[in-house]
């Protein structure tokens, strides 16, 4: 693999963070701006629910190299904590692919999520509908295909976080056909030519790049084909592994970073919060698309609101527990 490797500290949970908005081309990262860029974080950390916690970082907390951060955790190991990909409005047989918009705060109406954030990447359409650029899976189904695997430099896949049927999350370089059941080719390089097997997901959403592998901070933007220059806000998911198996989930937004920068912000949060490494982290959509909501004693909160609805998202629910804990 050609990924440019960071040296930077070891990670540990899923992070979900912003990133950079593409065009409708799918190949191309725009440099929206986000109301996230008035927004002004003051550090904070709030229990929504058993096992999900808001928390933010200022922009002089070392943690962020000057950007300022909101994410959401959720602890899987608690009972009716998940994580889910959310998409609707889907029509069987069009082409290319339109899905029902929402900004972050009515995805979590929607879905009944106590949090939520945005998903991949998009293309034309109005506020209303939007194309679905990437992959896209639900109910174990192949909803929208990702790009081409052939690029005028050779073949390539891009980062996809899914989910599988247990609901357990996992981040993968993988490629899907429309209308075929989701067990996806997953790839152990993005520019690797043959698949190294199939992945079979209930839930997805492609994006990318990958910013970390195994607790090593390492940015694929080259080989996927998504060279974002300059300081963009960025979206990003991450997860630790516990026993072989995803632990923490962290949903979160950026302020105008790199991506190497939102690599080290993975390796560094999970390293100094929870003092383990972050298996895998990758970028979701970013730019003007950055949003992230959450509900607090039933009011929904958006601390770097977008104004900009999206087609996908990723979201997390609590089920709600009894006195006993039951």
């Amino acid at each position: 693999m050609r990924a440019r490797s960071i040296a930077v500290a070891a990670v540990v949970p899923l992070l979900l963070a912003t990133s950079c908005s593409i065009g409708s081309s799918g190949d191309r990262p725009d440099r929206a701006s986000t109301s996230a860029d008035a927004a002004v974080a003051t550090r904070a950390d709030v229990n929504l629910a058993p096992g999900v916690r808001y928390r933010s970082f200022p922009a002089d907390d070392p943690i962020g190299n000057g950007s300022p951060v909101w994410l959401v955790e959720a602890d899987l190991r608690q009972r009716g904590v998940t994580i889910s990909v959310a998409s609707s409005g889907l029509r069987e047989r069009e082409s290319p692919r339109y899905g029902d918009c929402r900004t972050a705060a009515l995805w979590c109406a929607a879905t009944g999520a106590v949090a939520a954030i945005n998903g991949g990447y998009f293309g034309d359409g109005d506020e209303a509908r939007k194309e679905i650029v990437g992959l896209l899976v639900g109910n174990g189904m192949v909803l929208s295909s990702g790009p081409q695997r052939r690029g005028s430099r050779g073949p390539y896949a891009r980062s996809v976080f899914g989910i599988e049927k247990d609901g357990t999350p996992g981040i993968r370089w993988a490629t899907g056909r429309r209308g075929a059941k989701a067990d996806l080719n997953w790839y152990r390089d993005p520019e690797q030519t043959d698949p190294s097997g199939t992945w079979s997901v209930r839930e997805a959403v492609g994006c990318g790049p990958t910013l970390v592998v195994s607790g090593r901070p390492t940015v694929t933007d080259r080989e996927e084909r998504l060279v974002s220059p300059g300081r963009l806000h960025r979206t990003f998911v991450g997860y630790s592994a516990s026993s072989g198996k995803p632990a923490v989930v962290v949903v979160a937004v950026g302020g105008a970073m790199e991506y190497a920068d939102a690599a080290a912000f993975m390796a560094r949060y999970f390293e100094r919060e929870h003092g383990v490494a972050c298996a895998r982290a990758m970028c979701l959509d970013g730019g003007g698309s950055s949003q992230l909501a959450y509900v607090r004693e039933g009011n929904v909160e958006t601390p770097a609101p977008a104004f900009l609805t999206v087609p996908t998202a990723i979201v997390v629910r609590a089920r709600a527990q009894s006195a006993d804990g039951s």
